[in-house]
This record gives structure tokens, sequence and C-alpha cells, in this order.
């Protein structure tokens, strides 16, 4: 188990190293993914260099699933492993210089279908810090192998949220408008992974998707850090995130540090800015 730990670490170390080197020049549009977004060369070079990774240094079978590129085998044969791939979250952040991108990496074992309590190990890597933060189910959850822990925080006047506020359905926006009038302070960074992580180290005190088009790469390694991390995470209407059927499917993400600050959210998520049941449920 620990071997796929350090695979992982070893991934993002050299996807980093390429990024912050060469990367930094590979700025142009090279496709158009799966989920119709733009696909930069920094992207699809840094997912390669995971595919070849996975190729050379482990012995056996993975699955990958990428942001870029869908399902790539390493090799013929039953997978051992699935490994969902985000090269770097916050791509536009990337590309414009700002520090807010990360690489996620998420391993579920086997290759069946999975969904987010499958994942047994998780990294989300900062791209300009260096920071890592890492998960193993079961065992904790670790920023740059100290143990990480959420916050205390209990009360929405007292917390500081970390929301997507990138709403492409306009008419989804009344969501988020009593949780705007409760809380201490707002954050956004324009990349989940790099969001969610901080609510397990204790950076922010949740983190709030309700645009339900967040998809698996964006997430799932986070979801298991924010797990072992001693926070709670559902969906928009406290229910488990959906079992992953296709890279392309959308979810909405509500994660807290502690489950009274967790059901505080879903409260304030449950009713619109005019005081009406959410009609898009």
């Amino acid at each position: 188990m620990t071997d796929m730990r350090n695979h992982l670490q070893a991934m993002f170390a050299d996807v980093r190293r390429f990024l912050l080197t060469e990367g930094l020049t590979k700025l142009g549009i090279v496709q158009d993914n799966a989920r119709g977004d733009v696909t930069k060369e920094f992207d699809y070079l840094a997912e390669a260099r995971i595919i070849d990774y996975c190729t050379r240094e482990i012995a056996e079978p993975i699955r990958i699933l990428t942001e870029e590129r869908g399902e790539v085998r390493s090799k013929s044969g039953r997978a051992a492993w699935t490994l969902i791939v985000d090269p770097v979250d916050g791509s536009e952040n990337f590309a414009r210089g700002n520090e807010f991108s990360c690489v996620s990496l998420a391993l579920a074992p086997g290759d069946e279908a999975f969904g987010p309590d499958d994942i047994r190990f998780g990294l989300v890597g900062r791209i300009f810090t260096g920071t890592v933060f890492e998960a193993e189910k079961g065992q904790g959850a670790w920023k740059n192998g100290q143990a990480a822990r959420a916050s205390a925080v209990t009360e929405l006047s007292q917390a500081i949220v970390a929301i997507d506020f990138n709403f492409k359905d306009k008419r989804a926006v009344p969501r988020i408008h009593r949780l705007l009038t409760s809380i201490k302070d707002a954050r956004r960074y324009a990349s989940a992974a790099y969001e969610l992580v901080g609510v397990a180290a204790g950076g922010a005190d949740a983190y709030v998707d309700v645009r339900d088009t967040l998809s698996p790469e964006n997430y799932l390694a986070a979801y298991l850090i924010v797990r072992e991390a001693g926070g709670t995470i559902t969906d928009r209407f406290g229910q488990p995130p959906a079992p992953i059927r296709s890279m392309t499917q959308g979810q909405s993400i509500v994660a807290a540090a502690t489950p009274a600050l967790h059901t505080a959210v879903l409260e304030a998520l449950a009713r619109d800015a005019g005081g009406h049941p959410d009609v898009n449920r």
C-alpha cells in the first residue's frame, strides 16, 4: 500500500518539475476535451508524463481516467488500480501566472465501477508552493507529512467558506444567497481541489459548489483527504456523491470541517434568496 502512496508522490514531483520549467511556455490550445473545455498544451503534456510514469515505473496494469484523454491503459490485462488524474486543476490560473493551481491524483483499487468512498489514496499537490496534501483510507490525512485536521468551527457566522461562483446557468445563483449573507467571509481560488484540501487543513471551514457541474477528477482525491481529516462531505442535498459512471458527469459538493457546520451550510442552501424551496432541486 505504501508503494502506491510513494508512486503518487513521485508522479507529482515529476509533473511539478515539468510545469515550473518547460510547462510555463506551453500555453497553446491543443484540443477540446470530452467536456467541451479547451485543453492547453501544458495540461496535455503533464497528463502524458503521468501516463508514462505508470507505464515505466508500476509493474501492475493501471487504468488511468484522465481529464484530457479519457481512459488510458498503462499495460494490457486487468488493472490492479484505477488512477483518476487532473494534471492541472486551475489551468486558467496556471496559464495567467496565478498560483492557485494543483495536481490531483486519486487511486481506487481494481478495474470495476467505483464511487468516491472507494478511493484508497489521494494526493493534491500545489504546483507553485510544492505543498502536498495526502490521505490513505482509514489511516489519516497529511499536509507535508504532518497530520492534517479540519477546523473546529461550528457556526456560519464564524466560518470562512470557499465558494465556486462560476455559474454558467445564472438561474442557479440564488442557491448561495442565504449562505453569503450568513457566513463570516468567502474565498474563491478557481480550483476545486485546491479549495477542498484547504478545508482538510483548516485554511477554510467549508467548501461549497452547488452548480452540479463538478467533474470527478476535480474532487475525488480531495474527497478522501477531507474525510480523513475529520471533515464531512456530501452533495448539496446532504446525500453521498454519486458513483462514477463518466468522467464528464456533474456533481455538487458541500464540505465542512464539522458536522454542525455542514448541517448549517445545507440549511442555508435549502431555500433560495426569496425564502422559497429551491425550484432547481
